[in-house]
This record gives structure tokens, C-alpha cells and sequence, in this order.
């Protein structure tokens, strides 16, 4: 029984970490989601500029929601420049 109380106390703690990552990859996967949709539905109509501004757009968002530290440092680097 002494073992299984060492394998519980020395167990790792578990951290923010993983539900972050968790969290972040069910955002892109909606976002892609939501991009196929909207291609699917543009490709109905026949909308073919409306496909391209859909990708383009839906490419922006998964950029930014992807690398989000990047682009806060682009944000606070163009407020301290005004």
C-alpha cells in the first residue's frame, strides 16, 4: 500500500498548459470549420470573388489566432509608434 501512496504524492501537479494548447486547437478547428462552410456555400452560388475574400479572410484570422504573440507585439509596436 506504501507504493501506492508514492505514486500519488509523486505525481506531477497538472498545469494550465495543456487545456491552453486544448482550448486553442478546438478555436482552429472551428475557424476552419466555419471556412469550409462558407466556401461550400459561396461555391453553390458560384461566388468565386466571395470564395477568395473567404479564404483570405478566414487565412488572416487563423494566422492571428495561431500566433497571437506575434501579433500583439505587431499591435503594441504600432501603438507606441503613435
Amino acid at each position: 500500500m506504501d507504493f501506492f501512496n508514492h505514486l500519488v504524492l509523486a505525481a506531477d501537479l497538472p498545469t494550465l498548459g495543456g487545456i491552453e494548447n486544448w482550448a486553442l486547437e478546438i478555436v482552429q478547428q472551428a475557424i476552419v470549420i466555419i471556412i469550409i462552410f462558407l466556401v461550400t456555400k459561396h461555391l453553390a452560388k458560384f461566388k468565386f470573388g466571395a470564395i477568395i475574400v473567404c479564404c483570405i479572410v478566414g487565412g488572416i484570422v487563423y494566422f492571428v489566432v495561431r500566433n497571437w504573440d506575434t501579433v500583439a507585439g505587431w499591435i503594441e509596436a504600432f501603438m507606441n509608434k503613435l
